[in-house]
């Protein structure tokens, strides 16, 4: 057991950008003691899915630190200078960073805080007393402040669920060496990571397939929204806005934003339309084609390939089937409420969101409502998109969403929260 005499120990679980964030922010606070407990041997940012030439569909400024504290030695552009790389970075622009090079960011933050308990897995957080007790693979530590960072959860279809390993989410493409030569892939879903997988497999990164299909429910491959007014969703005053409206409300303010998050990186786009021609052109030997406005299920994934995919066109309602080898699921991510959080969940309130997913109810400072001792404070981040807007799984609010968490626990202003400026007034 760990005795701490800081007037605020604070334990953070998962190594996500939003905790490396806080560990970052809270650096140059000396009341807080800090330490992050992650799983994972070393910090990893969406591993399977850091295929070539993927690029942040974020400005690299809004890293961990600078939009709160610019002159923070934790910054992306502290990172360059440190590699040496930051005149080059310079010349070929800050727009082009790639996923890999700010997973690599990530690391070398990881490592300057040295605060991180890598390899260390939280089975359970537990009340004891007036204090929370988190216990772990390796050891227990009381504390009565924790915040959670762990990320969201790959989303399987239903039809998806207890399928073998030929059928599995994008998020796990790289993860482990596959075989596809000759093999008839299916990517469904029309988002960032469905459009990257295939032009992945398209450029021939695992040799000649047997045929490669892209099916989306959407009316087609959209782009991402990028315009300046878009862009101010991800304003500190936005989330602050969207957090007053109605349920109702917000639910159909998150409907009419899918393109904003989810939408396509033009560059992408262009990509897979010139592959596409080009095969046109060379008459390459599998065939490659994108299917729009398709239901897709399947009664049977069980066994050996081949499966069946059945196919609904939404427009004519005809039905058809689809042959795969091997089926890549690009249908995003949920949020969970985390098992270890089961010996106080009836202590949380839960909401239930329309897309399926589950989230702690949070205040406007993140902090859970929680039916404990008034010491215990559980902090959310990077799981109330439903609550708090677009911004809160998106990059964009991460120092901002950091600061307001440091400043709720320490009691005083440390980093300044309030509103940006902007054009849009949000009243």
């Amino acid at each position: 057991m760990l005795n701490h005499d800081d007037s605020y120990y604070v334990i953070a679980i998962g190594a996500g950008p939003s905790n490396l964030s806080l560990a970052a922010l809270a650096a140059p606070i000396p009341e807080i003691s800090l330490h992050i407990l992650e799983r994972s041997e070393a910090v990893k940012w969406h591993p399977g899915l850091l295929v070539a030439g993927a690029l942040m569909q974020t400005s690299p400024l809004k890293d961990l630190v600078t939009p709160a504290d610019p002159t923070s030695a934790y910054s992306f552009l502290a990172y360059l200078h440190d590699k040496k790389r930051l005149y080059q970075a310079i010349v070929r622009g800050l727009k082009y960073v790639s996923r890999s090079e700010f997973e690599d960011y990530l690391r070398w933050a990881a490592e300057k805080l040295a605060n991180v308990q890598f390899g260390e897995h939280v089975l359970a957080v537990e009340l004891r007393g007036e204090s929370f007790n988190v216990i772990t693979s390796c050891r227990n530590y009381q504390t009565s402040t924790i915040v959670l960072g762990v990320g969201r959860v790959p989303f399987i279809p239903d039809w998806g669920k207890n399928a073998p390993n030929e059928v599995f989410h994008g998020s796990a493409l790289l993860v482990q060496r596959r075989e596809l030569s000759s093999k008839r892939v299916v990517v469904v879903g029309g988002g960032q990571s469905g459009a990257e997988i295939f032009l992945h497999l398209l450029s021939g990164a695992y040799g000649a397939l047997g045929a490669l299909t892209w099916v989306t429910r959407r009316a087609n491959i959209f782009a991402r929204e990028d315009s300046p007014f878009v862009n101010e969703w991800f304003f500190p005053q936005y989330g602050g806005w969207f957090f007053e409206q109605s349920e109702s409300a917000r639910k159909q303010i998150l409907e009419r934003q899918s393109l904003a998050s989810d939408g396509v990186n033009c560059s992408t786009l262009r990509a897979i339309y010139h592959a596409l021609y080009d095969r046109e052109l060379h008459r390459d030997s599998y065939p490659a084609h994108v299917e729009i406005r398709i239901d897709t299920t399947a009664d049977e994934l069980h066994g050996v390939s081949p499966f069946r995919l059945g196919l609904r066109q939404q427009m004519t309602g005809i039905c058809s089937e689809l042959v795969a080898d091997i089926v890549v699921l690009a249908t995003g991510y949920r949020t969970e409420i985390p098992s270890f959080l089961e010996p106080i969940a009836n202590r949380l309130t839960v909401v239930s969101t329309p897309g399926g997913s589950q989230e702690v109810v949070v205040e406007k400072d993140f902090s859970a409502r929680f039916d404990g001792p008034e010491r215990c404070r559980l902090y959310v981040q990077n799981g109330a998109r439903f609550q708090h807007g677009i911004a809160d799984t998106n990059l964009s609010l991460v120092p901002w969403r950091a600061s307001t968490v440091l400043n709720s626990i320490i009691g005083r202003v440390a980093y300044d929260c309030g509103p940006a400026t902007g054009v849009v007034k949000w009243e």
